[in-house]
C-alpha cells in the first residue's frame, strides 16, 4: 500500500532522533508484546483493525500480524526510511508523520480497534523533562484520537523510578550530545549516557498518562521486573510494563 503523506501543517519532528534511528535502525525484540498479542486475539474478533504508532522498521507489526491474525493494519512514523522497511515486510497502510500532530491523528482516525506504542514515549525529546512529558502526553491523546469509542490502546515502555533519578539522567545524556553523538556505554550496551536522549517515567506517571484526557480505562497491566547494573542497584528499580486502556465507547 502506498504511503500517506499528510498535506497541512508543518509536521512535529525531533530531527537528532528521527537521524539517529535511520542510521541505527534497531529490531527491538518482539517478546515484549506477548501480553498484547494475546489481549489482541482474545478481544480483536475477525476483522480487527490496528495500527503501530512509531512502527520503525515494522519488525514489531510483522509479529502482531502473524501472532493476532490481523490484516486490516497501518503504520505510523517520522521515517521514510523505516516506512519503506515496514512495507517490504507487511501488507500495511502507512502514514508519514508524527504522533505529536493532532491534526493527522484526527485525519487517520477514529478508525482502528487497537493502536500500539511500544517503546516510543520514551523517545519523545522535547528541550526540557517537563515538554519531554508533555510531548509524551500528547502522543498517548493522539493514539486515543486514532481509536475507534471502545477501541484499545496498547502502550508498552521501560520504566525507571524514582523520577528524580530519571530527571537527572535526562539531563546528564543532554549534556553529553552536546559533545558527542556517540552512545557512551555504562554496564552493558542498553545502559547508557549518550545518544540518543530519553525521558523515562515511572509506572504510575504512565499509568495517569494512559487515563487522562479523553476518558480511558486500564483493563490489564502486565509488569516485568528486572534488576538494574549492581552499582545502581540500591537506588533505581527497572520495570517492562504494558497497559492495555480501553477508550469510553461514547468518546
Amino acid at each position: 500500500m502506498p504511503e500517506r503523506m499528510p498535506d497541512h501543517a508543518e509536521v512535529a519532528r525531533d530531527e537528532e532522533t528521527v537521524a539517529y534511528f535511520d542510521e541505527h535502525t534497531p529490531e527491538y525484540g518482539t517478546s515484549r508484546l506477548d501480553p498484547a498479542a494475546r489481549f489482541i486475539r482474545k478481544h480483536g474478533g475477525e476483522g480487527a483493525s490496528l495500527i503501530d504508532v512509531g512502527c520503525g522498521v515494522g519488525n514489531t507489526l510483522e509479529y502482531l500480524v502473524d501472532a493476532a491474525k490481523l490484516k486490516d493494519v497501518a503504520g505510523l512514523d517520522v521515517s521514510a526510511r523505516c516506512l519503506e522497511q515496514t512495507r517490504e515486510r507487511v501488507e500495511a497502510e502507512t502514514f508519514l508523520g508524527s504522533v505529536l500532530d493532532r491534526e493527522l491523528a484526527e485525519s487517520i482516525g477514529p478508525r482502528f480497534d487497537f493502536a500500539v506504542v511500544a517503546a516510543v514515549l520514551h523517545h519523545l525529546i522535547g528541550g526540557s523533562r517537563r515538554e519531554s512529558r508533555e510531548h509524551a502526553e500528547e502522543a498517548v491523546a493522539n493514539s486515543k484520537r486514532m481509536l475507534k469509542p471502545g477501541g484499545h490502546l496498547i502502550v508498552h515502555e521501560p520504566v525507571y523510578s524514582p523520577y528524580a533519578a530519571m530527571t537527572a539522567l535526562f539531563h546528564l545524556k543532554k549534556t553529553v550530545t552536546r559533545v558527542t553523538d556517540r552512545r557512551i556505554g555504562l554496564f552493558g550496551y542498553w545502559n547508557n549516557i549518550g545518544a540518543p536522549v530519553v525521558s523515562y517515567y515511572t509506572e504510575p506517571v504512565l499509568e495517569q498518562m494512559l487515563t487522562a484526557g479523553d476518558p480511558a480505562v486500564v483493563v490489564e497491566r502486565h509488569v516485568e521486573r528486572w534488576e538494574p547494573p549492581p552499582l545502581v542497584r540500591p537506588f533505581v528499580g527497572k520495570a517492562s510494563v504494558t497497559f492495555i486502556a480501553r477508550k469510553n465507547s461514547s468518546a
